[in-house]
């Protein structure tokens, strides 16, 4: 089964041929949490299954004063040297990794 993940809060405007080659039946939309009803409602309703996940990808964060941050980075893999707005991974010194949201 096929997969698509779209994480915008705020519906994209693509028009309704964009997945016009896509097997509605066979594939999943994904979307971010709490706005399954408004994917429904628009074009992207297409899909049979429409799944909500939690986008962010971060769980139960667990927070330790002994860990030293020995790396960072944007999503895409671009070394920061600073914390930066957006997503940053961050790598610790006990070989940590995760996910850090800087507003």
């Amino acid at each position: 089964m096929a997969s698509v993940y779209v994480y915008a809060e705020k519906l994209p405007t693509m028009g309704y041929t964009v997945f016009e080659n896509c097997d509605a039946d066979n594939c999943i939309l994904y979307v971010p949490k709490g706005t399954i009803d408004m994917y429904r409602q628009s074009d992207f309703g297409y899909f049979k299954n429409i799944v909500e996940l939690d986008a962010t990808g971060i769980n139960n964060p667990a927070a330790s004063t002994n860990l030293k941050e020995v790396y960072r980075y944007t999503t895409n893999g671009r070394r920061l040297l600073t914390p930066t707005k957006g997503i940053n991974v961050v790598k610790y010194s006990n070989g940590m990794v995760k996910k850090e949201l800087v507003k």
